[in-house]
């Protein structure tokens, strides 16, 4: 068996590694990641969920206005990193045929436009989203578990 020149066993070496770096790439976040993201997120959720109940049960005025326009900027940002993984484990209802439960926290151009357009299904949903949260919470800690 002859060996390969240092520079083509190089060659193959970083054409390698840059293969493996793909398939991690592709692959996504890290379980780790995953939850990092998910801490992150749950923040923002129970504070604009709050800044929503306090809304509706004290009106929206200007101090809360400004939580709301602030956190759900911060809100909608983060969501996107749990999106795609936490959907899987929310319980479908007939009213987020209109709109998803998540997005619906933060679609109201004004904290006193969303408590305007309260149909009753607010306490729904965040039952729903808050228990498809502590499920995906779970999920990730049982992966961690599994795999370190």
């Amino acid at each position: 068996m002859t060996t390969l020149p240092t520079k083509a066993r190089l060659a193959l070496r970083d054409a390698q590694e840059a293969r493996e770096a793909g398939i991690a790439r592709k692959a996504g976040p890290t379980v780790q990641e995953r939850r990092e993201d998910l801490t992150r997120f749950y923040e923002r959720y129970e504070t604009l969920v709050e800044t929503v109940c306090d809304a509706a049960q004290y009106g929206p005025d200007t101090k809360l206005e400004r939580r709301y326009t602030e956190e759900k900027r911060a809100y909608q940002a983060d969501y996107d990193s749990v999106a795609p993984y936490v959907a899987a484990f929310l319980r479908p209802a007939p009213e987020d045929a209109d709109q998803h439960p998540f997005e619906s926290f933060s679609a109201h151009e004004t904290l006193a436009d969303f408590v305007a357009s309260d149909d009753g299904t607010v306490i729904s949903r965040i039952t729903r989203t808050r228990e498809a949260l502590t499920l995906y919470g779970e999920h990730l800690r049982q992966l961690q578990a599994k795999h370190g």
